[in-house]
């Protein structure tokens, strides 16, 4: 029998992408995010971004974006949210896979139709060869307290990260200026955003110990 029909392009790919970053030691999650153990509570994270805005029938293009998850920041950090734990999501610090590499800049792999093992596998090595040496550069707090201060993720999201590392650190002083600085940049906001933010706030606040 032929390959099952499909009107999502990436499905025509998906076979050929898992097999090629299991070689490589990557578990595939929901959708096309893809973990692999780097140490006790560290994943290595992988999302696959995907464009099929103005390529031919059936090509998708690839942007991978390489990260790590500390699982106790995450766990903190969803604590003082009020929200529930989640396995995998988000990573606490990622970039493009192109950024980590010798060129610095935008790289996407093209899937085409006839040469996904190909495409895959080439994928596959770039991120073995500059993706995962990132993601074992940062294994524990002393590794990545530097990288989130250097704006590794989504600026607002660091916002969050930044304190909590820095208070499983151990550097409450650290931990409680970020927050001050957080919060006088929100000003008068009200929007959901600056509110939910100032709820995170309040409570990591209340893990610190009186100055």
């Amino acid at each position: 029998m032929g390959a099952p029909v499909t009107n999502r392009p990436m499905d025509r790919y998906r076979d050929a992408i898992v097999a090629a970053l299991a070689k490589i030691g990557f578990k595939k999650r929901a959708g096309y995010a893809f973990t692999l153990d780097l140490a006790p509570n560290v994943l290595g994270w992988l999302g696959l971004n995907r464009a099929t805005r103005h390529h031919g029938p059936g090509e998708v293009e690839i942007n991978p974006i390489i990260g790590v998850r500390f699982q106790d920041i995450e766990r903190l950090v969803a604590e003082c949210r009020g929200e529930k734990f989640h396995a995998y999501q988000p990573p606490t610090i990622g970039s493009p896979l192109g950024y980590l590499m010798p060129e610095n800049k935008y790289m996407a792999w093209m899937f085409v139709p006839g040469r996904s093992e190909e495409v895959a596998s080439d994928m596959a090595n770039a991120i073995a060869t500059h993706g995962v040496p990132f993601m074992r550069s940062a294994v524990d707090l002393a590794d990545v307290r530097p990288r989130l201060q250097e704006c590794f993720g989504v600026a607002d999201q660091l916002d969050y990260r930044r304190p909590a590392a820095s208070l499983l650190a151990g550097d409450v002083e650290q931990a409680r200026a970020l927050l001050d600085n957080s919060l006088a940049t929100l000003g008068a906001r009200t929007d959901l955003a600056a509110e939910d933010f100032r709820r995170f706030a309040k409570s990591l606040r209340g893990r610190l110990p009186p100055p």
